[in-house]
């Protein structure tokens, strides 16, 4: 029998503004023990961001970190569902 989104989604993702400094992102990620962030603008969810995108898209390509916000990092092309999708 099929699953219903609702039963695994997380009920209160945490959510950060796209200006958020990538450190600062890395840092909640620890301390929620927590592999994506919801990035938002208000009410509007604008992208998503994972441990492995900070790696990827910011860290790897050097400079420092404080200096590279959470935008250039996130996934902005996001699929939503329903939590009473199957």
């Amino acid at each position: 029998m099929a699953q219903q989104v609702r039963e695994i989604m997380t009920s209160a993702p945490v959510s950060v503004e796209p200006g958020t400094s990538v450190v600062e992102v890395a840092r909640r990620m620890r301390d929620e023990d927590i592999g994506a962030v919801l990035v938002t603008e208000g009410e509007r969810v604008r992208g998503l961001v994972t441990d492995r995108d900070l790696v990827v898209r910011v860290l790897s390509e050097g400079g420092d970190p404080d200096q590279h916000s959470v935008k250039e990092a996130c996934s902005a092309d996001l699929v939503s569902v329903s939590p009473d999708d199957e």
